[in-house]
């Protein structure tokens, strides 16, 4: 059996839930986010989205410049962005 201390969690890429002593381990849920390319600093970044779930919410990872986007009705299948 695998040792959890071996486990490396890195963002998106989840290893197979390991069944625990206590039962079956639970799933964690996944947290609804954008990817935006900011043009700005030509990186890559990701927007979460606000524990209200009106829009979703972040900076940029380079210059910090502040970027919000509405969520809009009927919504939308992609999660791969622009901004300026």
């Amino acid at each position: 059996m695998r040792d959890p201390r071996d486990i490396v969690d890195i963002d998106g890429l989840r290893p197979p839930a390991m069944p625990s002593a206590d039962g079956p381990a639970a799933a964690s849920p996944s947290k609804p986010f954008l990817m935006i390319w900011f043009r700005c600093c030509a990186t890559y970044g990701r927007l979460p989205k606000s524990a209200d779930g009106l829009s979703y919410v972040g900076r940029c990872p380079k210059c910090l410049a502040k970027l919000e986007v509405p969520v809009g009705e009927g919504g939308t299948n992609r999660r791969m962005f622009e901004a300026e």
